[in-house]
């Protein structure tokens, strides 16, 4: 081996502390890379074969009232459908081992094993579930969704007790769980699901027919357009014989209903790894920099004994493809693994199957690629700076002084100037000037440091935001339960209905409708909520983001929420909009936009006009109440009680939902995207942590000589690591100052990033100053777990070791 060679591998060998730390660096990068590439992959490879088995429905028709075979074999016969099924919707709620009673969503089979439209995958027990049996989709019963959902003891072969809409409650025993696909995740949802037989159907008292389509199209199947139009023909079918629709639900087709949350976590997730890479290579900077500048001496010499300036670069650049080498063979396995472990944690969360660990050659090859690529690219400056010294500069030159020297600059005389103003003890004003001494070093660390801090305030003012415009949102919808029917019924008497139960303070009664926008090129919005509001409701504190309010005297006016915008971005205040209400098109004018949280495309108008309209005068669907206590215990007990006096009134009560569940479903969602969110902010203070790490180590070693010296003079062990020590905590001040001045405009442009993506609204802005407090605690610890090694190190050293040390 060539004496170049050996000396690139002593280079690697003899300080292992600098080389662990810059493979670490390296390594974190590439593995985040791989690791979000990998779980992609994986997830891309098994979740379309997966949702494909089950067989779709291209779109599922929800009806008021019922039809039975005949209709749905007259579907099938249409031309354009190449499979339709019929299946019983209804709202039971059951009671939980908490004692309180909470939402399930059953869904009646006729025939278990002739599904051929969103087929159920068997997971345990019995299928198909005998009579008075219930199978329970398995997410119900995951840990991560038992509580919410009030799943929580109850287990495969318990017998639970439930009400369906009569009234009567039931046993029913749990035989057994299946996989159903093509349901929203449950967290999301917010109930859970339950799949029974028809036998069971008709003993819970509900009839032998249909209130619900599911269908497939013949052809076209990834076009939502063609979808919509084949549903629209199905609809169109079914109010010829009397039916009532209440919408038609299009996912986009051949995607998991969860796939947009998917790939936006995926799209950040990416991003950040590639920002961990990117600051790790201003650590590979410093690193190679002080080594060069350890080595100018040698350097010289190799010049005078007739070494060129490239071959001395290509010892150094041979030296940053050996750190990237080791750098992959490190993160190749970790990410892999990593991304196994995300592609799970995703499957789990959003109930699908992935398989098992994998080794993606192209996965590999980007990280091998990246892990050479990006050091190599960091290096060039570094390296070109310090082989480039003549032989009478390197032969010249004192290690740890030069362009290291202290009291020159204007940083350095402020620094000196603060010396004056705030009297210190002498090992504190040797740390204070030693942070200042290598300014470019520096300026790299306090990026990469800043950066994380900055990240991690960001984030969380990203959490409070969110929180904040829940609240805000929640305001607007200013009642604690609220009760829809399944059909209309008079006002007074669902006023009456409520009048004998004390801890009810205020009720009031809307008009519900499902409607569609007709755009003007005659083409159909998905389907759209609408409210009708009282004139003097006291339950609605909208959130504007545009326009106004309805007013007493508005006719055909309308308010939507953003969420409606997602698909109807040319609807601005002002427009006029057709919808179809019950067969007939209704022309309205947009006066006021108002922020939507997670709650699907929502319009309100008023109540009188509404009637009007729908021949539904003084009739209402939802019964909206007020109690004297607000509180989520309070509503817990109470909605039950509401609930048997409106059905003891002789009302059909279709679902019962309280403003605390709300509440909990929407900060499920957010909590679940601010994890994800911190993660990746401990990924990059990580980095920011092995960076300081990299920079106290290089330091103690430029300054060798002078804690030599410092110890000579009577130093103690303490005073030398506290010298040390004091300096990472003094770069963890000024990065968390700097990060915390550069957090304020990036926590408002994450923030409205974010809320556009969830809400496409901005949100309440909140700027979590406890944040930046929390984040000052982690800085300062990771400062000196970050800065003790090295301060070990250099407390250890021995007069000897020093006066020895070139």
């Amino acid at each position: 081996m060539k004496p170049r060679w050996r000396k690139v591998l002593r280079d690697v060998w003899a300080n292992k502390t600098r080389t662990i730390i810059v493979l670490l660096s390296i390594a974190v990068g590439v593995a985040a890379i791989g690791m979000v590439m990998g779980s992609q992959l994986i997830i891309d490879r098994d979740l379309p074969a997966d949702f494909a088995a089950v067989n779709p429905a291209s779109g599922t028709i929800f009806a008021l009232n019922t039809f039975d075979d005949d209709m749905i074999e007259a579907i099938r016969a249409m031309p354009e459908v190449e499979a339709a099924e019929g299946r019983r919707f209804v709202v039971v709620r059951f009671l939980g081992d908490d004692g309180e009673w909470h939402n399930l969503q059953l869904f009646a089979v006729p025939n278990f094993d002739e599904m051929t439209i969103n087929k159920l995958k068997p997971q345990t027990g019995e299928f198909p579930p005998a009579e008075r049996n219930i199978l329970l989709e398995r997410a119900d019963l995951f840990p991560t969704n038992a509580a919410a959902l009030g799943f929580t003891g109850i287990e495969v072969g318990d017998t639970v007790t439930i009400e369906p809409p009569d009234g009567r409650q039931r046993e029913v025993v749990i035989s057994g769980t299946t996989h159903d696909l093509s349901q929203l995740p449950a967290f999301i949802a917010g109930t859970g699901y339950g799949y029974i037989t028809y036998d069971t159907l008709e003993w819970l008292g509900e009839p032998r027919d249909y209130n619900q389509v599911v269908y497939v199209v013949k052809e076209n199947k990834l076009d939502a357009e063609h979808v919509q139009a084949v549903g629209k023909l199905i609809e169109n079918r079914l109010e010829r014989s009397g039916v009532q629709v209440i919408f038609t639900l299009v996912l986009s087709p051949g995607e998991h209903p969860a796939q947009n949350f998917l790939n936006a976590f995926s799209y950040v997730l990416g991003a950040v790894g590639f920002l961990a890479l990117g600051l790790s290579s201003f650590l590979i900077i410093n690193i190679l920099a002080a080594i060069l500048a350890q080595q100018v001496r040698q350097i010289g010499i190799m010049k005078a004994i007739g070494a060129r300036t490239g071959q001395i670069g290509s010892m150094y650049f041979v030296l940053v493809v050996m750190f990237g080498l080791m750098a992959v063979l490190i993160a190749i396995p970790l990410g892999a693994l990593g991304a196994t472990a995300l592609a799970n944690l995703f499957a789990t969360l959003l109930n699908f199957d992935v398989g098992g660990f994998a080794l993606d050659p192209t996965v590999v090859l980007v990280q091998v690629a990246i892990g050479l690529t990006v050091p190599l690219l960091a290096a060039i400056f570094p390296i070109v700076r310090g082989v480039n010294v003549t032989v009478r500069e390197a032969v010249n030159t004192e290690q740890g002084l030069g362009k290291g020297q202290f009291g020159t600059g204007l940083v350095d005389k402020l620094v000196l100037g603060l010396r004056r103003v705030i009297p210190m003890q002498r090992p504190a004003q040797i740390s204070l000037r030693n942070t200042f001494r290598r300014k470019g070093r520096l300026i790299l660390t306090l990026v990469t440091l800043s950066l994380a801090s900055a990240i991690f305030i960001s984030i969380l003012s990203v959490r409070a935001s969110l929180l904040q415009t829940l609240d805000d949102a929640l305001t607007y919808f200013d009642y604690d339960v609220q009760v829809q029917f399944s059909r209309p019924y008079r006002t007074d008497r669902i006023q009456r209905a409520l009048t004998t139960i004390p801890e009810v303070e205020t009720v009031e009664t809307w008009g519900f409708a499902s409607t569609r926008r007709i755009r003007p090129d005659n083409s159909e919005s998905d389907t759209i909520i609408l409210y009708a509001p009282t004139a003097d409701s006291g339950m609605l504190n909208p959130i504007l983001i545009n326009g106004r309010w309805l007013r007493p005297d508005d006719t055909n006016a309308v308010v939507l929420n953003t969420d409606v915008l997602r698909n109807e971005d040319d609807i601005t205040v002002g427009t006029p909009i057709v919808l179809e209400l019950n067969g007939k098109n209704q022309t309205f004018v947009v006066v006021g936009l108002v922020r939507g949280v997670l709650t699907g495309p929502n319009a309100f108008v008023n109540f009188d006009y509404f009637g009007r309209i729908t021949k539904q005068v003084d009739r209402a669907q939802i019964s909206l109440v007020r109690l004297t206590d607000r509180s989520a215990a309070a509503q817990g007990r109470l909605s039950p009680v509401l609930e048997d006096a409106y059905r003891d009134g002789g009302f059909r009560v279709e679902v019962v939902q309280t403003i605390s569940q709300v509440r909990t479903i929407i900060s499920t969602i957010f909590n679940v995207i601010i994890a994800f969110l911190l993660a990746m902010a401990v990924l990059l203070g990580v980095v920011g942590g092995l960076g300081l790490m990299g920079t106290m180590s290089i330091n103690v070693l430029e300054r060798t000589r002078e804690i030599g010296v410092m110890r000579a003079i009577g130093a103690s062990d303490g005073a030398v690591l506290r010298i040390v020590l004091l300096e990472g905590i003094i770069i963890g001040l000024i990065s968390w100052l700097i990060g915390g001045l550069i957090a304020i405009p990036t926590s408002r442009i994450l923030t409205d990033t974010v809320g556009n993506l969830l809400l496409q609204a901005a949100p309440s802005f909140v700027f979590a100053t406890w944040g930046a407090g929390f984040w000052l605690l982690i800085i300062l610890l990771l400062a000196l777990v970050a800065s003790f090694l090295p301060a070990r190190g250099a407390s250890r050293l021995t007069i000897r070791e020093v006066l020895a040390y070139e």
